[in-house]
């Protein structure tokens, strides 16, 4: 996801920010001036051509008289959108264990090694193993 595309939620700010300067009685042109933005600036912001900064939204929420959370309330996020990936408790726990039983004493006796060209060597042996991709093996049975 690129960093500058406006998002379903930077969408909903500039819906909310509009709605506040509304109901507050102000017009693009009077937020404008308060925040030494232009009205065009002010109007891209309303119809999310560009994303608001944190501080832009911190200033609207002092000027507009509303807490900074009442721009997120009833946003609902698009979990596909945003690409979140939440493990399940099950899948936690057992990473949690594969590490404590295998990562982890791994990295211990890593950190006592003193020689660092040891170390190189390890580093790459391990790398090394890690891209071959396993052999078949037959099993003869006589």
């Amino acid at each position: 996801m690129l960093l500058d595309k406006v998002t379903p939620v930077d969408e909903y700010i500039a819906q909310k920010l509009k709605q506040f300067r509304i109901a507050a009685g102000m017009t693009q042109d009077q937020l404008g001036e308060l925040t030494g933005l232009s009205f065009q600036q002010i109007q891209k912001y309303e119809k999310a051509k560009n994303r608001v900064s944190a501080s832009k939204l911190f200033e609207f929420s002092q000027l507009l008289n509303k807490p900074i959370s009442d721009f997120f309330l009833g946003i609902k996020a698009d979990r596909d959108y945003y690409n979140y990936n939440f493990k399940s408790s099950k899948r936690q726990v057992k990473e949690t264990k594969m590490f404590d039983k295998e990562l982890l004493p791994l990295v211990k006796a890593f950190s006592r090694i003193e020689n660092a060209q040891s170390k190189k060597y390890l580093i790459a042996l391990a790398t090394s193993i890690s891209k071959q991709k396993p052999k078949k093996v037959k099993h003869s049975y006589s």
